[in-house]
């Protein structure tokens, strides 16, 4: 009993703090897509993040490098990609690259493992995201999408009038340019003389926006995903208030070539960030724990956390998870493997 409460305190307190992080982020990156697809046509994501342009990958990866969200928070704005008709391949490298890799983890890695280690990290994480998306591209895995669970949302804002704009059969045809009016029996038809691939944009001045509407819009959709949610933050909770991290220095510490797939694995039900992950690390090393095996559990914890599963489940088919979880494990196995080489 002594023991069991610590432990039971320190899951309840990483169950409310991570579940109130992942829903206000959940909601908030959801209303900032609903505002993205207000100013940005689907046309032009559907451009810069198309499969058959090599550069959609790299802005994919990208796009993922600069945002600083775990695995977790990466899913509303991968939605948000889909819907807008976006590249499979490149939305597949930016959900692998956004946990791995961003600005915050690279100055921690930076300064916990020194420049050269930083630089192998990035790149290979990188490389390896683009190199796994485009093989799944390839092999059209992108059919194993449950388009269904895209579609189920609440409508999205810029699909209804704004306040400042009117749909093409208003009765005031003055209010679309450039056009032809065609009235008759006070039906205004309008014919937009412009290139098939043309999408209206709403000019609305930002103040002006239907905040009300976004933010019920991203809640619903939450709301969607809050089951998913609870049982992925009530699970890592568990583990991380008890599993000690002398389980892990345990069957994943020793200088062995198993303990790197053993750290991948554990780090899934860890679900803990890499900016927390990397001073964890530095005390499992302390611990023994060699380095090769350090960054297989970073990417396994960040890449393919339980939460993040769970959820992914409502939008991936199983075939596509599965392919999902190997590609994360891949990717961890490979960059431990080359640390321990290295190192």
């Amino acid at each position: 009993m002594d023991t069991f409460l610590p432990m039971a305190k320190e899951a309840l307190s990483f169950f409310t703090f991570t579940f109130a992080e992942l829903a206000i982020l959940f909601v908030g990156i959801s209303m900032f897509v609903g505002i993205l697809q207000i100013y940005i046509p689907a046309e032009k994501v559907k451009k810069l993040l198309s499969a058959r342009q090599g550069r959609g990958y790299i802005v994919g990866a990208s796009l993922g490098a600069l945002t600083p969200f775990c695995s977790c928070s990466t899913i509303p704005l991968m939605i948000g990609l889909l819907k807008a008709k976006a590249g499979f391949g490149p939305t597949l490298s930016f959900l692998l690259t956004s946990p791995l890799v961003n600005p915050v983890i690279i100055g921690l890695f930076w300064m916990t493992f020194g420049l050269k280690a930083t630089l192998v990290y990035g790149l290979l994480a990188v490389s390896m995201a683009i190199l796994i998306s485009y093989v799944l591209e390839r092999l059209n895995f992108q059919r194993f999408i449950n388009h269904h669970a895209l579609t189920d949302h609440a409508t999205p804002a810029n699909t209804r009038p704004l306040a400042g704009t009117q749909p093409a059969n208003s009765s005031c045809c003055s209010q679309v340019e450039p056009k032809t009016p065609s009235c008759a029996d006070n039906r205004c038809e309008v014919q937009i003389q412009t290139d098939s691939t043309a999408t209206l944009t709403p000019s609305i001045p930002f103040a002006s926006l239907p905040w009300g509407d976004i933010f019920k819009q991203s809640v619903q959709q939450f709301k969607q995903f809050l089951p998913y949610v609870a049982i992925g933050v009530t699970i890592g909770a568990v583990a991380h208030g008890f599993v000690p991290q002398t389980f892990v220095a345990q069957y994943a510490g020793s200088d062995s070539l198993w303990a790197i797939p053993i750290a991948a694995i554990i780090g899934v039900p860890l679900y803990v960030r890499v900016e927390s992950m990397i001073p964890i690390a530095v005390a499992l090393m302390g611990k023994g724990m060699g380095l090769g095996a350090v960054v297989a559990l970073i990417i396994g914890g960040a890449g393919a956390s339980l939460p993040e599963v769970i959820m992914l489940k409502r939008i991936f088919k199983l075939p596509l998870l599965l392919a999902f979880l190997v590609t994360v494990f891949t990717i961890a196995i490979s960059a431990g493997l080359l640390f321990h080489l290295l190192y």
